[in-house]
């Protein structure tokens, strides 16, 4: 059987690391693959190189294995602000924003920041500024590939 590979490592890499933000259970579960895949007996040179870490937040994440079991492996409680968009809320809303606005009964073409800020307003109950909306549209322009309707 011939070794099989795998095409435009870069995008898979990356799509890994965008997907290990997106909550606390993708980032528990990629900080337990990585302490597994060392205690298989690779470095953690070798794994911070596979997923795009710093060698010293993989041993970071085996110290605070070895302290505190799984629960190590867990996000720290956050303190500052709480966020104003619930994780579920944010999925939905990036569906929405995936596409056409005149589909959701809005008269205009693309979105913007005020578009945003209005259907918050509307669909979700949430009031954010129009430039914390345009950070939001970015940021949904960034995780997504081209196949959302987005303009600025």
């Amino acid at each position: 059987m011939r070794k099989l590979e795998v095409l435009n490592k870069a995008v898979l890499q990356s799509a890994c690391k965008a997907e290990t933000t997106r909550n606390c259970e993708s980032r528990f579960l990629h900080r337990l693959h990585c302490v597994l895949l060392v205690a298989q007996g690779n470095s953690c040179y070798q794994v911070s190189g596979w997923f795009g870490e710093h060698p010293c937040t993989v041993e970071r994440w085996i110290h605070h294995f070895h302290a505190y079991g799984l629960e190590g492996l867990r996000d720290e409680q956050k303190t500052g602000r709480p966020k104003k968009i619930r994780d579920d809320q944010l999925r939905r809303l990036q569906d929405e924003i995936a596409r056409d606005p005149f589909e959701l009964g809005y008269n205009q073409n693309g979105w913007d920041g005020k578009l945003l800020q209005t259907h918050l307003e509307r669909r979700y109950d949430i009031e954010l500024s129009v430039r914390q909306c345009q950070r939001l549209l970015n940021q949904f322009r960034h995780n997504t590939s081209s196949h959302g309707v987005l303009s600025q």
